[in-house]
């Protein structure tokens, strides 16, 4: 990818521009949530893994209620249609890098694709969506180009990416072309510890969505996942998050590391990423002192960027601000 410095600087400027002028919150946290940010966590035997994928009819009930519980409503589609309009595309991006042992589960994807369908959307304007599809093969995907798609980025022209830099903060990439089709994004992460970033959940998924994730891990990730995420492309198009906790590699993280992975059949759903990471990141500490491991702050690996992304207002990281519901 060949870009002049006198274009970089250009784009620089224009992108500073419209992330300024991008509003804070958009579409996250309105209503009840514009007060509080609520993150809804299930943990049920019924979520814990079989045959490395969690029960689809499991996956979809606890999804529907976590869903009525953030929105209010009693009615589950009702529920996903006050998030996602018929008429919109939707991008459901996965974290897939580990394997099939540690990936988004196909079960849970399926339970949020039902969730959509039944809020009006048609199956074409659904992508399921990674870095490259042979990261989603690995985890047991089929990749389908037509229809309900499930593709890598690499499957687009160009090698899958824009031809815009976008610039936030400390961070200067490009985003995968698909970041760029939709209408509305659903980041599905995998509640794992991350050896650099302290965890990887919701925010740091979006590293999957630019070219260049490998020049954005000094300082434990800090700032760098919380400025990505302040992107318009990213900031203004992030609907729900929905962590995958079925089981969770709370040591020796990214990758599926069985010693210190934890059946531990749980699943966090908000519409606050920053909430959620916090939330998720008090999970990975609670297993980590039950395992007799020492703090992430005494490791070293504190995840800092969860506390920059609240500074940017991209989200809660304060109990008091934060709504647990626990299903």
């Amino acid at each position: 990818m060949n870009i002049s410095r006198r274009r970089f600087a250009k784009t620089l400027l224009l992108s500073g521009t419209a992330l300024a002028a991008a509003p804070r919150f958009p579409g996250l946290l309105t209503g009840a949530a514009a007060e509080m940010s609520i993150v809804v966590q299930a943990v049920s035997p019924r979520l814990r893994r079989q045959n490395h994928d969690i029960p689809p009819a499991a996956a979809r009930e606890f999804l529907d209620r976590s869903l009525q519980a953030i929105t209010g409503k009693t009615d589950p589609a009702a529920a996903w249609g006050t998030l996602f309009a018929r008429h919109e595309t939707v991008g459901i991006k996965l974290s897939c890098l580990p394997g099939r042992m540690l990936s988004s589960s196909p079960g849970l994807v399926a339970a949020i694709v039902s969730g959509l369908q039944a809020a009006g959307l048609n199956r074409k304007n659904i992508i399921i969506w990674e870095r490259s599809s042979r990261e989603l093969e690995n985890a047991g995907y089929e990749i389908s180009r037509s229809g309900l798609k499930t593709m890598g980025s690499d499957e687009l022209p160009g090698r899958g990416y824009g031809n815009r830099i976008a610039v936030a903060g400390s961070v200067g990439t490009v985003f995968s072309g698909i970041m760029e089709s939709i209408d509305a994004l659903i980041s599905v992460p995998v509640l794992k510890d991350h050896d650099l970033a302290g965890v990887s959940l919701a925010m740091k998924n979006m590293y999957g969505a630019i070219f260049n994730p490998n020049k954005f891990h000094a300082n434990r990730c800090d700032p760098y996942v919380a400025d990505l995420c302040s992107h318009p492309l990213v900031r203004g198009k992030l609907r729900l998050a929905v962590c995958d906790a079925s089981r969770v590699q709370f040591h020796n993280g990214p990758a599926f590391f069985p010693r210190y992975a934890s059946e531990y059949g749980g699943l966090l759903v908000s519409r606050d990423p920053v909430a959620l990471d916090y939330c998720g990141w008090g999970i990975i500490e609670s297993l980590r002192r039950e395992a007799g491991l020492p703090s992430l702050a005494a490791a070293g690996r504190e995840p800092s960027y969860i506390r920059s992304a609240a500074r940017l207002g991209l989200g809660r990281d304060q109990e008091s601000q934060i709504q647990r519901i626990i299903l």
